[in-house]
């Protein structure tokens, strides 16, 4: 499930309307919560706003009441979200006026700015705002460098045994699995699992109840599923949970290198062509990304593979 999170820059500007507004343009597939502020506490768990954010992946719609303010707030919301690896997609001016600010806003890099001219009547202008552009946000690094959305692991608990749980158990377990961590392999979903039920290897007699509850999710409409290669080029399947992108560039994570889909490892190294490193240094330059210090020969060939692709057209 995708996270939007709509972040007022004053307490004193009620979002509720707004909330509601996308909740029912968006639909059930994406979480829509709001904030008064990136930087205040985060509830009842410790930590801020702004980390539990970082946490789910959240994508940040930052809400600013127009007026002689309204560049101030909305940057300052806008460089906190982005100096933690969170993807901003939009700034949304309350009320009228401040045209200036907004073009100022504008050249500063958002997605998008948008007017709201009466908050307390949303439907209107959500109506025309390009709101899956806006779920297609990726973070953009505060001094400009590769900037990489957070991976949110799975957290395992027990599951029955895949050998003899039936469809029913099986499937909304595996629906979670994919719902967090998805675009992800089928291989490392199902490991995820079996692992969960007190399994070890995951053999053929496992993998293939888990392989049919995959295609029985695809079948309601749940997730997408299709072939891909993981990062080695060795082919596998990827499964993402249905109406989000099939491709994400993030951290690393609790994920080893063979378990990144090639598709997620060429963005990455398409972006950082677009940050200036050359073809040659794709590959140090994607495991120095990752937090990577060892180039085994396994993971040299498979990603000189990525960055041949990654040098051709999109």
């Amino acid at each position: 499930m995708t996270d939007l999170l709509v972040v007022a820059t004053t307490v004193e500007l009620d979002s509720r309307d707004l909330i509601r507004a996308l909740e029912r343009a968006l639909g059930p597939g994406v979480c829509v919560a709001g904030a008064a502020g990136l930087l205040g506490a985060g509830g009842a768990e410790d930590g801020t706003v702004r980390d539990h954010a970082r946490a789910r992946g959240a994508i940040v719609v930052v809400v600013a009441p127009a007026g002689p303010d309204l560049a101030n707030h909305a940057l300052l919301t806008v460089e906190a979200a982005r100096a933690t690896g969170l993807a901003v997609a939009a700034v949304v001016v309350a009320g009228h006026g401040a045209e200036a600010q907004r073009a100022q806003i504008a050249e500063r890099g958002v997605v998008d700015v948008v007017g709201l001219p009466d908050p307390q009547t949303p439907s209107a202008a959500v109506a025309g705002w390009p709101l899956g552009e806006w779920l297609a946000a990726e973070p953009v690094s505060a001094t400009g460098g590769v900037a990489l959305a957070p991976y949110t692991p799975w957290e395992s608990r027990p599951v029955p045994d895949p050998r003899s749980a039936g469809r029913e158990i099986i499937g909304p377990v595996l629906l979670e699995i994919i719902a967090t961590e998805g675009p992800v392999l089928a291989s490392r979903a199902y490991r995820l699992y079996n692992k969960a039920s007190g399994g070890k290897a995951l053999t053929t007699i496992a993998r293939a109840p888990l392989s049919g509850s995959a295609y029985r999710l695809r079948q309601a409409g749940a997730i997408q599923l299709d072939s891909a290669p993981a990062a080695t080029g060795e082919e596998d399947e990827l499964l993402w949970p249905a109406d989000t992108a099939p491709v994400r560039v993030r951290e690393l994570g609790p994920r080893t290198l063979d378990e990144v889909p090639q598709a997620e490892l060429i963005a990455l190294m398409r972006r950082l062509l677009a940050a200036g490193r050359t073809q040659a240094e794709l590959p140090r330059a994607t495991l120095d990304t990752y937090g990577l210090t060892r180039m085994t020969a396994k993971a040299e060939a498979a990603l000189e593979q990525a960055a041949a692709l990654a040098g051709t057209p999109a």
